[in-house]
């Protein structure tokens, strides 16, 4: 069987907590009988889905991989060490049963008064999967509701001799304020495009002495919501750059190096392959991934469990990450450099890009400016870290409800003086007056229009730079966040260019790239890029 780089960190991590609980002074305890007991009550559980040779659960070895570790590591003083979950794998891997089984556990044998165990979700709808396989498990074990007095409805299960509830809760997040869980089920975190529901459950959980945080969820297109940011703490956690004791990380995905069709390497997505997912049926999927460029990324994401970007993204995120390298600027003074401006909007985010081609590589860096209002709007959405980002110094932020032209303009001239790129391309939306003034002061500004005819050239040049590893970008947070936002457009001849109305968010650093782009691009073939882009055929 072969396993993941993520799973055999899990693994190797399993292994050196187990050392450390058997130390003088261990940071924690390990409890084989607490790691058997909640297997056993867990194999005790009836199926509800499908068709089984078993009346009750089999907890298959990926299965009690995750709940020995969650259940059997204590803290000293007898509660769960392990207060996090995240648990992530490829859709058809009974992943929501094993939530269920987790929650009704917790539900019903460990010693809390007045347990509130939540099933939540971005929907109403997603939210009550989980809840239904717990009600479905409750109304199908008579010995179960007589000896934890338990009760299942419509909306909630009831267990009365401790006064506790168990019930589906969706994303309106402004009518959760009072709730005290003592644990809970966060199913499919990925679709989440906000922080709101995230943080006022977060915040309630830690009422509680020893509460359950519990993230299920399969990989999903990149969004500003909080499942970046909980991914990249796991991963970090494996990597061992942050030590994290409460937080259990198992992360079912093939490595970037596979190969998307090679059935070997499926299982490392698919821990229950052959049981709950059917090899016949993983061939089908791949056949129609194939076949089809829409359903490759459904393929690779909910199949592979691979990360991606925005439906119908442009960028491989994979290898976009792969061109984070340095980009020293003191060495790219008088190396060949065009220029790109976006000021897509004068209320959000304005992008401004330099590109560079040094010993065939490309190497882009630049600006992003943003009014103080927009941060403020942003921050309180939880939507994007705008304030975040302004103290890591990758985002200025000017003040007022509109972004400051002025400040733009002197930091353009200062780019200018410093890099002298021989051509800036623009687009005019919201910009007409700023390049009148740029070009006044002597820099070359061309006017780049915004259809497809133009954007081509300049989307097959970036896209040919980053597959093959020849563009650094240094791995800037927010021109990545555009990359990932980025849908494209195409007109009949099938030329393409970015289409910001079903871009996922803001792409105003990739636009102003790839305008420079543009222009590298059409110097390199032209040696001329006078008229290019002054009257293209627009689709």
């Amino acid at each position: 069987m072969q396993f993941g780089k993520r799973l055999r960190q899990a693994a190797k991590r399993f292994i050196r907590d187990l050392k450390a609980s058997q130390r003088k002074r261990p940071p924690f305890l390990w409890s084989p009988n607490q790691a058997i007991k909640a297997c056993r009550f867990i194999e005790r559980l009836p199926h509800v889905e499908g068709q089984w040779s078993t009346e009750t659960l089999t907890l298959e070895p990926c299965e009690c991989f995750l709940v020995v570790q969650l259940f059997g590591f204590r803290r000293h003083d007898g509660a769960r060490r392990f207060t996090t979950l995240l648990y992530c794998v490829a859709r058809k891997n009974a992943k929501s049963t094993l939530a269920a089984a987790i929650l009704l556990y917790v539900f019903c044998m460990e010693p809390e008064n007045g347990p509130q165990v939540l099933s939540a979700a971005m929907t109403g709808r997603q939210a009550r999967i989980v809840f239904h396989i717990v009600q479905r498990m409750v109304q199908q074990s008579p010995g179960l509701q007589k000896a934890f007095t338990l009760e299942a409805f419509s909306n909630s299960v009831v267990r009365y001799e401790v006064g506790g509830s168990l019930l589906p809760i969706n994303s309106k997040a402004s009518t959760q304020d009072g709730l005290n869980p003592s644990a809970l089920c966060f199913d499919e975190l990925h679709a989440h495009k906000t922080r709101d529901l995230f943080d006022v459950l977060r915040s309630a959980v830690g009422a509680r002495n020893d509460p359950l945080f519990m993230y299920t969820t399969t990989e999903g297109y990149e969004t500003p919501g909080p499942w970046p940011e909980i991914r990249g703490f796991a991963f970090h956690v494996l990597d061992e750059v942050i030590e994290a004791d409460h937080m259990l990380v198992i992360y079912y995905a093939l490595d970037e190096d596979d190969d998307d069709f090679d059935e070997t390497k499926w299982i490392k997505a698919n821990p229950m392959l052959g049981v709950s997912i059917q090899l016949k049926k993983m061939q089908e999927y791949a056949i129609e991934a194939k076949a089809q460029p829409g359903a490759l990324s459904e393929f690779q994401i909910k199949r592979l469990n691979r990360q991606a970007a925005a439906a119908e993204g442009w960028v491989d995120l994979r290898r976009w990450k792969k061109c984070s390298g340095e980009v020293p600027l003191e060495q790219l003074v008088g190396s060949p450099c065009w220029g790109g401006l976006d000021l897509a909007s004068s209320r959000d985010m304005n992008a401004w890009r330099l590109l560079w081609l040094k010993d065939g590589i490309y190497y882009t860096w630049g600006r992003f400016w943003v009014p103080s209002l927009a941060v403020h709007q942003r921050t309180e959405r939880r939507s994007v870290p705008y304030a975040s980002w302004i103290q890591a110094g990758f985002l200025t932020q000017t003040e007022g409800d509109a972004v400051d032209y002025r400040v733009i303009r002197e930091s353009i001239l200062e780019d200018w003086e410093r890099f002298s790129p021989s051509k800036v391309a623009y687009d005019d939306w919201n910009a007409t007056q700023l390049a009148i003034e740029l070009a006044e002061a002597g820099v070359p500004m061309e006017k780049f229009i915004q259809g497809p005819r133009s954007y081509n050239p300049a989307m097959q040049a970036c896209e040919i730079a980053y597959i093959s590893g020849a563009l650094r970008h240094a791995g800037n947070p927010i021109l990545q966040w555009n990359a990932a936002n980025l849908v494209p457009r195409h007109d009949v001849n099938l030329n393409k260019a970015p289409d910001r109305k079903r871009s996922a968010d803001k792409i105003d650093g990739m636009a102003a790239l790839l305008m420079a782009f543009g222009l590298a691009a059409s110097e390199d073939v032209e040696g001329d890029s006078s008229g290019f882009f002054s009257a293209p055929v627009k689709a």
